[in-house]
């Protein structure tokens, strides 16, 4: 039996019920969503499989400057081993092709992406086909790369019990991370954001990771585990935006709140000037927000928005929607157009005009 049916059988026997989403295998959930959910926000730990992410290496002696050509972020900001940041990449309209958290390591940096984003998105192709001449070069280590998230109040102490880091957990800021050995494996955390809840995402070599998960759950005791449901209606709730889900190739970054993954002052880069005069001339033509919406259904995805005041004409629609138990209600991602997206204000939300209310998505 290989290692990566170990895992499987791991979480399992914990278990799990398993998904296809778009041909990708995840965990749904462990029995018990309402209790996992509990788990990560009140019980201060719970980890999640995340091995269905993709991971891209950038090397070469030239592969910041070059790289720093085709990402809205300023990649000076990376100069010291261990910093991170989130980061998009766009076409020439602006566009998100991708989006990644970027984390600096010894001789590489070190590319966290959405399932689907590399070869289904054509992130990998985009980029390979800007290296010219340039010292640059791209390795999906997608297949080779697992990662766990370990979210909730105890995350980083635990992983500060699990070995000795380069750089101490506590406290590092968002997307910032370290690496250390931890009996022969070598392992990588980055601080994540996708939602209020305290995480970090560990990442090993996918032979590694059933040692890995025997290693953390005898440090926890007995290490709770929460699955996609979970972690989606965290997101959600927190108005946390996902490649694939709610960016894709028709989004600007500034209208999903990207701000913290844009530079407006480093030099140029495909897309700068779309989204340099998107930010002098003001207000995006549309805004991403959460609606908290007055009812106990879900309203389903392409759901349409109309304006509060009865008005006929769709302003927006439903791009992602789960029940929060942090607001009592159904909450929905969606992107609503100018003139209608003030936080505070409400908007109608399908055919049965029920009243959601306007709130804003988490500021990174």
């Amino acid at each position: 039996m290989g290692r990566i049916e170990t895992i499987k059988e791991f979480l399992s026997d914990r278990g799990a019920q398993w998904v296809e989403s778009d041909g990708v295998e995840m965990v749904d959930h462990f029995g018990d969503p309402e209790g996992e959910y509990e788990s990560v926000v009140d019980g201060g730990l719970a980890a999640i499989e995340r091995g269905e992410r993709e991971t891209l290496a950038i090397f070469g002696a030239e592969a910041v400057p070059w790289l720093q050509g085709l990402v809205t972020n300023d990649l000076l900001d990376l100069v010291d081993e261990g910093n991170g940041q989130r980061n998009a990449m766009v076409n020439t309209t602006g566009r998100f092709v991708g989006e990644a958290r970027l984390l600096h390591l010894p001789e590489l940096l070190f590319l966290d992406l959405e399932p689907k984003t590399l070869h289904g998105a054509g992130l990998f192709s985009h980029l390979k086909q800007h290296i010219i001449l340039e010292d640059a070069e791209l390795a999906d280590r997608s297949e080779a790369t697992w990662r766990l998230g370990i979210y909730g109040d105890q995350a980083a102490s635990i992983l500060e019990e699990l070995t000795t880091w380069e750089h101490d957990l506590v406290d590092r800021p968002p997307f910032y991370g370290s690496w250390a050995r931890w009996q022969g494996i070598d392992l990588i955390a980055q601080r994540v954001v996708w939602s209020e809840v305290l995480g970090f995402e560990l990442s090993c070599a996918t032979g590694d990771a059933a040692h890995l998960l025997e290693g953390l759950d005898e440090i926890c005791d007995g290490l709770p585990f929460f699955g996609q449901r979970t972690f989606e209606t965290l997101r959600i709730e927190s108005g946390v935006p996902r490649f694939g889900r709610e960016l894709y190739d028709r989004i600007i970054p500034l209208e999903a709140g990207f701000e913290d993954a844009i530079s407006f002052e480093k030099g140029c880069y495909l897309g700068q000037e779309i989204i340099a005069r998107l930010d002098t001339l003001g207000t995006p033509a549309k805004m991403l927000r959460r609606i908290v919406i007055d009812s106990d259904e879900v309203p389903p995805q392409e759901t349409e928005f109309f304006p509060g005041d009865g008005g006929e004409r769709a302003i927006g629609k439903v791009e992602s929607a789960t029940y929060s138990p942090q607001f009592e209600a159904p909450v929905a991602l969606g992107f609503i157009k100018r003139g209608h997206n003030e936080i505070g204000g409400e908007v109608l939300v399908g055919e049965e005009g029920l009243t959601g209310r306007i709130e804003g998505i988490l500021s990174l």
